[in-house]
């Protein structure tokens, strides 16, 4: 079942009904363009309410790509930051002459024995 986030409104509901009710009953022209104007007045009025919708859309996906762009830019300050810190390191590793504390040995774990 679909949820509807935004209801676009019939076009003859928002147009105002003196539009149309300002025409003589007797003359079926000016009748029935007086509902005419009236859809056209809608049709205008859903276009600058679907107008107002799409820049509360945009204004949301903007506020969105700019906290992605903030975060991409904080990683990349990050990963130049490691990336001067590498070789500072890697000279400290590889100019070791004993080798034994890169072996790591955690010991014996006794564990208990079971007796069926």
């Amino acid at each position: 079942m679909p949820m509807m986030r935004y209801e676009i409104r019939n076009e003859y509901s928002l147009a105002d009904p003196e539009v149309y009710r300002a025409a003589e009953k007797d003359d079926p022209d000016a009748l029935l363009e007086g509902v005419a104007m009236a859809g056209l007045v809608g049709v205008l009025r859903q276009l600058g309410d679907l107008a107002e919708f799409a820049a509360e859309i945009f204004h949301a996906l903007h506020e969105e790509v700019m906290t992605t762009a903030s975060r991409g830019h904080s990683l990349m300050i990050r990963v130049k930051q490691l990336e001067a810190e590498v070789p500072f390191v890697e000279r400290a590793f590889l100019s070791r002459t004993d080798h034994s504390s890169f072996f790591y040995n955690a010991g014996w774990i006794s564990l208990p024995s079971f007796h069926c």
